[in-house]
């Protein structure tokens, strides 16, 4: 089988040949590298950084698939099936209890990450000990997930799959639905299972009609038959007739179009087939046209959004490019004026100091009431729970309260995650306009009829020098936004927004993590129901207390970022300016090659005029794919 998202790969190395082009020539004008941070390997120059960091940012890109739904259901067979490799249990009790992320790695290796910070290296075979319920009932041991690498082809271009715990039982609640949900709305493409026959229940009937009413166009519903099924022509279709009528009448109520289609799939079979390397039976098991669908959609447009995004920021820093290429020509044009121009860019940059200190100091008092609202909603869940577990009578009601709180905990953060990236993301989408708009002043200022001057958010956000701490946080937050969802940072471009927007993230998997491994161990001691019940209590008050803690945090160290960020970009714009003095100082000193250099400028406004137009072109040239789900 090809590897996945080849096609995808092709167009990103088109791209970057583009950036590699750009990259290239800004080399030449500048006639000489900006400062390098040390420790790094992106100039000083704003404009180098820029480049930098959308390199960065294509070469790291990576899709998220989530594969959900209720317990023994045949999730975890489905993406054994998928990949072709076994890294995940699947035994027929409700196994995985914690999310398992799987990307690719030269080698086999695991790792498990703790609620206390604790990372753990074990061999893939002691996975199990981790992520099954029989090893670690209702999470006890305090695991927020683990993450699996594997060498297999499937993962090579970026595609990285979640084995999401099956959330309830029989008894699901609205908060599992919610949670899914939540899920569903940040992982690029989510396969969504259930199995049938016997029977599709009320409420697993009633959550799938909620996704399809919610987002068609990137949910993937698979119906999950035993073989003896499968392959009978009169059940399979009266199930699929059964589910997909529920489901379109569902669509339709919630003004949604497009068609709905749902995949037959026997994931034994699929599984079987990889182990036998049998490929009539892979695309008898329904596995083999999912799995091209799937493909298509996110090369088609979660792809054609990350190559957009990345082809626009190519351009932005063209015409920035263009911009300094103007101001040289209009010294080079009168060499006398360059001290009375000098003494402008003096004042001009001293006057974008004070402007970008008001303009952050501004946008920054806006978090601290976004703040104080991401602070409520974590909270929400617990003062309810205080209420509701003075009114238990027994140690069976505590510990269903206690799972059914867990829940309440992670869809809180989630949501709380969630309001503070998007409001986070206003402000700084604010800043990022205001700040532009201050640097195409002073270029104004020396040179008329420039390009605009625009800056992506990302070169704003993150900086070179702050990129190792922020992966750091970040593969802290590998889970982030959701809890079983993911928002990997780097997936769909704009690095550094997403790591920015999302050091809030993990606070909901973290807070149900930390209820698990807290509420279990008192469920576990033989002890009245008093006792249980004020001991609770107290870890309510611990609990609560640790994610506001972390909430704080992480807001100062998002805030911190942006304004050392923010500074750090204003120097390297000024060091690209002040460049551009001393190299048309040297050169007026040699006034026989002034027409040489002037023409080399017109040359090499052409040249990044050529870079923009190929950047255009890359994506272009992408062919767009209607998928209707």
């Amino acid at each position: 089988m090809a590897e996945f998202l080849d096609a995808f790969a092709v167009e990103r190395e088109s791209l970057l040949g583009a950036l590699s082009q750009l990259e290239e020539v800004w080399s030449r004008f500048q006639e000489r590298r900006g400062i390098e941070v040390e420790g790094t390997d992106v100039s000083d120059s704003l404009i180098a950084g820029e480049l930098a960091l959308v390199r960065r940012d294509l070469q790291a890109t990576q899709f998220t698939v989530g594969i959900f739904g209720l317990i023994k259901r045949g999730k975890s067979t489905l993406l054994n099936g998928l990949i072709g490799r076994e890294v995940s249990s699947m035994h027929v009790t409700p196994e995985t209890a914690v999310p398992v992320y799987v990307s690719y790695g030269p080698h086999a290796e695991a790792t498990v990450h703790m609620v206390n910070g604790e990372t753990r290296h074990v061999a893939v075979e002691d996975v199990e000990r981790y992520t099954s319920q029989k090893h670690n009932e209702k999470n006890h041991q305090g695991v927020t997930h683990v993450e699996q690498q594997v060498p297999v082809g499937f993962l090579r271009n970026g595609t990285r799959l979640i084995d999401t715990p099956g959330l309830d039982d029989a008894e699901a609640d609205d908060v599992y639905t919610e949670r899914t949900l939540q899920e569903l709305d940040v992982v690029d493409a989510g396969i969504v299972l259930f199995l049938s026959p016997p029977t599709v229940g009320a409420t697993e009937m009633a959550f799938l009609e909620q996704i399809v009413a919610r987002d068609l166009k990137k949910t993937f519903l698979v119906c999950n038959m035993y073989p003896q099924h499968f392959h009978d022509p009169e059940t399979r279709k009266a199930v699929l007739d059964y589910v997909g009528r529920r489901i379109v009448e569902a669509s339709r109520e919630a003004g949604r179009t497009g068609e709905v289609r749902i995949y037959p799939v026997c994931a034994l079979e699929a599984w079987q087939a990889r182990l036998d390397d049998d490929i009539d039976m892979w695309k008898r098991s329904g596995a083999d046209r999912l799995l091209r669908d799937v493909e298509t959609y996110l090369s088609g447009f979660a792809g054609h959004q990350v190559l957009d995004e990345a082809a626009d920021r190519i351009v932005k820093v063209a015409d920035m490019a263009i911009s300094e290429v103007k101001v040289r020509q209009q010294l080079l044009d009168d060499p006398q004026t360059l001290s009375g121009f000098r003494a402008q860019l003096d004042r001009n940059i001293a006057a974008l100091e004070r402007r970008f200190d008001d303009a952050v100091s501004m946008a920054m008092t806006e978090v601290a009431p976004l703040r104080m609202r991401i602070r409520g909603l974590v909270l929400q869940p617990f003062a309810k729970a205080k209420k509701e577990l003075a009114e238990l009578d027994s140690l069976e009601e505590i510990e269903a309260f206690a799972s059914r709180f867990r829940r309440q905990v992670e869809v809180a953060g989630e949501l709380a995650s969630r309001q503070f990236s998007e409001g986070f993301g206003r402000t700084i989408g604010s800043l990022q306009r205001k700040l532009s708009e201050q640097f195409e002043s002073v270029m104004t200022d020396l040179a008329p009829n420039l390009p605009q001057v625009q800056l992506s958010a990302s070169a704003l956000l993150v900086t070179p020098d702050q990129m190792q701490s922020v992966k750091r946080s970040h593969q802290r937050s590998r889970s982030s936004s959701t809890s079983v969802g993911v928002v990997t940072g780097l997936a769909g471009g704009g690095a550094a927004f997403m790591a920015a927007g999302a050091l809030l993230g993990p606070i909901g998997l973290l807070g149900g993590a930390l209820v698990g491994w807290k509420l279990t161990s008192l469920l576990a001691m033989n002890r009245s129901l008093k006792q249980v019940r004020s001991a609770i209590f107290e870890r309510l008050e611990e609990i609560a207390e640790s994610m506001v803690k972390d909430v704080d945090a992480q807001v100062a160290t998002a805030v911190e970022t942006v304004r050392t960020a923010v500074e750090r970009r204003r120097r390297a714009f000024a060091h690209d300016l002040y460049q551009q003095f001393e190299l048309v100082q040297a050169i007026s000193a040699h006034p026989e090659s002034l027409d040489t250099y002037r023409r080399e400028a017109v040359r090499f406004e052409e040249a990044f005029e050529h870079c923009a137009e190929r950047a255009r072109r890359s994506v272009a040239g992408q062919t767009q794919v209607s998928i209707s789900a």
